[in-house]
């Protein structure tokens, strides 16, 4: 069983976690964090406020060990990823999930003894060998030069595998897309400065981010078109996106249009839709029934194609809206591609 480690336990460190205490796929053997209290670092597991407590799975500790549902897990605080003795645990890849990038910048500096792979569960702008996508773009994986592999971002994971889909089935001319994500730790609960207090040395330049969080919907930039260009190239120069940062704690949304090259009727989408639901198992799902964004909590799906608003305008301009688990849907796109990597 190969043998995985987390540097970080924050939001996506716990729920992969989780995730492999549902799966059982690999052995958590490791985790990091700049925390030093281990009893808080479980009692978190144990209980979440956004997906409940984990039952009938024991989580307890013994000094420098956290013990979940069989699993010996040795928690470390070192402020650095290159400070861990993971070979030391046979760990065969490390989830950088701290969101720190200096430990993105020493990623490759571990990969010696066991450790084969570092998975970065966001996208920086450097220091990693390649973004990696399944049913977008794992046919470019290089497992002889990739070590430091980066699972994207939660946007661009739910939106790339449809625009992969309807740019080959009928070709995009131009995409406008409106992303509705829910509160981050960093943003104040209350009117406050664009200083973050949540997450020092953050700042962001427009006032309006400063302002509470849970009382209005936010307008922001995002960094999706970036990150799309990182599996998707080609998507850049078509590609407008934008975004509002909700009032909702989970489960973010894509509200998006496309300009298309060919004519087409929504029969054919859905076909390319199904065909391509069935050649890459769990990464879209189409429902078309009558839900709100709660009810895809703890969704694992990249992104739900919701069917009743598919909609092809003049033969060529497709509405489509999207709906993910920004955390627990991320976190299974990171868990999944492990087993792909060594």
């Amino acid at each position: 069983m190969i043998k995985i480690g987390i540097n970080g336990f924050g939001r996506i460190g716990r729920a992969l976690t989780r995730i492999n205490i549902r799966h059982k796929k690999y052995q958590v053997v490791a985790i990091n964090d700049i925390d030093q209290d281990i009893k808080n670092h479980a009692y978190l597991l144990k209980f979440d406020s956004t997906y409940g407590k984990l039952h009938e799975v024991n989580v307890d500790v013994d000094k420098d060990k956290i013990f979940a549902n069989g699993s010996i897990i040795k928690v470390f605080s070192k402020s650095e990823i290159t400070q861990v003795p993971w070979s030391n645990l046979g760990v065969d890849v490390v989830i950088e999930a701290s969101g720190v990038l200096h430990n993105v910048h020493l990623a490759r500096d571990i990969i010696n003894g066991t450790v084969k792979k570092v998975i970065v569960t966001h996208a920086p702008n450097e220091g990693v060998d390649f973004s990696y996508m399944y049913g977008v773009n794992a046919g470019d994986y290089d497992k002889e030069k990739h070590h430091v592999v980066s699972s994207n971002i939660c946007d661009a994971n739910a939106l790339a595998p449809f625009y992969w889909l309807i740019e080959n089935a009928f070709g995009v001319e131009a995409g406008e897309v409106t992303t509705l994500h829910p509160w981050l730790a960093y943003q104040n609960l209350l009117d406050g400065t664009v200083h973050s207090v949540a997450s020092p040395g953050h700042l962001w330049r427009d006032y309006a981010l400063g302002r509470s969080s849970i009382n209005s919907l936010i307008p922001k930039q995002t960094s999706l078109c970036n990150a799309m260009q990182k599996v998707l190239p080609e998507s850049y120069d078509k590609l407008h996106a934008s975004s509002f940062r909700t009032p909702t704690s989970i489960v973010s949304s894509i509200d998006g249009v496309f300009l298309l090259r060919k004519q087409t009727d929504i029969d054919s989408v859905l076909k390319a839709l199904k065909d391509y639901c069935r050649e890459y198992p769990g990464v879209l799902k189409l429902d078309g029934r009558s839900l709100i964004s709660i009810d895809y909590l703890g969704n694992e799906y990249a992104a739900v194609v919701d069917t009743r608003w598919l909609h092809v305008n003049k033969g060529k301009m497709l509405k489509f809206v999207l709906w993910y688990d920004n955390e627990w849907g991320y976190s299974k796109r990171a868990y999944d591609i492990i087993g792909n990597l060594i």
